[in-house]
C-alpha cells in the first residue's frame, strides 16, 4: 500500500509493473492489490483507460506514507521530472572489517586492528574494544575504547585497513561517559541574518515559531554537529546559516 502511494505521489501514475518489478508478484496479484487499495482509500486513484494506468485523483491524500523529501523521489524511476544528484565518492568498509567488528561487539571482545589515523603519517596496529556504531551523517564510525590512547574514541570504518587477533576485554559501553551522557542542543538560524532570511531558514527546516529546534544526542556526537555548524568563521552570514548551542547535559 505504501509503494502504491509513493508511485502516485512522486511519479503521478501507477501500473501493474510497479508492483511486479518491486515485489516480484504476478500481474493478477498486482491487480488485486490495486482493488484492495481503492477499497481502503476510496477516491485516491482511478484507472485511466486511454493511458492504461492508474492516476491520482485531484483529492489524493496519502494514508500509508508521509513524503518528507526528495531522497525517495530520486529512487522512483522512471520519472517525467528530471532530478540530478551530486555524485560523491562513497566511503565504505570491507565486509571482513564489518564482520570482525560486529562479532567483537557481540562477544564483548577486544579486536586488534590496523588503523590509518590522520594524526600519524603511517598506519599502526592497536587494540580496540568496540561497543557501538555511530554516523555523523556523512560517514560511519565505530565507537571503541582505544588501548593505545587509553580512552574511548571514534574510528572511521573506512580507515580500518585490516583486523587480526581478538582477546577478552573488561571495557564496556557503560564505562564510556561521553556515550552514556546525553546533551540537548538548540539549532537555530544565524542571528546575523536578516529577519526575512532567518524566517526562510526556519521554514526550510520546519522550525516552530520561536525558530529553534531542540535535538537530543549523545555527547560523543556533539563534536560533529558543532564542527558542521559552528566551526566556520566567515564574514558572510548567508554562508553560515545555522548555529548550535548546548542547552543541558543529562547522564
Amino acid at each position: 500500500m505504501e509503494h502504491i502511494e509513493r508511485c502516485l505521489f512522486w511519479k503521478g501514475e501507477l501500473q501493474r509493473a510497479d508492483l511486479v518489478d518491486q515485489f516480484g508478484v504476478n500481474p493478477t496479484q498486482a491487480a488485486t492489490d490495486f482493488s484492495t487499495y481503492m477499497a481502503i482509500a476510496p477516491g485516491n486513484m482511478s484507472y485511466n483507460k486511454s493511458r492504461k494506468r492508474y492516476l491520482p485523483n485531484s483529492g489524493f491524500i496519502p494514508l500509508f506514507m508521509n513524503p518528507r523529501g526528495l531522497d525517495e523521489f530520486v529512487n522512483m524511476v522512471p520519472s517525467q521530472v528530471p532530478v540530478e544528484a551530486w555524485p560523491l565518492p562513497k566511503r565504505q568498509a570491507t565486509s571482513e572489517t564489518l564482520f570482525a567488528i560486529v562479532k567483537a561487539i557481540q562477544k564483548r571482545e577486544a579486536l586488534e586492528v590496523c588503523y590509518q589515523s590522520m594524526t600519524d603519517p603511517n598506519s599502526s596496529w592497536r587494540w580496540l574494544s568496540p561497543h557501538a556504531f555511530a554516523s555523523d551523517g556523512e560517514r560511519w564510525h565505530v565507537r571503541a575504547y582505544c588501548h593505545k590512547r587509553d580512552e574511548f574514541r571514534d574510528f572511521v570504518l573506512g580507515r580500518v585497513i585490516a583486523t587480526r587477533s581478538t582477546k577478552p576485554t573488561d571495557m564496556s559501553a557503560e564505562q564510556d561517559v561521553d556515550w552514556q551522557t546525553f546533551v540537548t542542543v538548540i539549532v537555530k538560524p544565524n542571528p546575523d541574518l536578516s529577519a526575512e532570511q532567518r524566517l526562510a531558514i526556519a521554514n526550510e527546516y520546519n522550525m516552530p515559531d520561536n525558530q529553534e529546534i531542540q535535538l537530543r544526542l549523545r555527547r560523543s556526537m556533539l563534536f560533529y554537529l558543532e564542527t558542521q555548524y559552528n566551526s566556520k568563521q566567515v564574514s558572510m552570514p548567508a554562508a553560515h546559516q545555522l548555529i548550535v548551542s548546548v542547552r543541558k547535559l543529562e547522564s
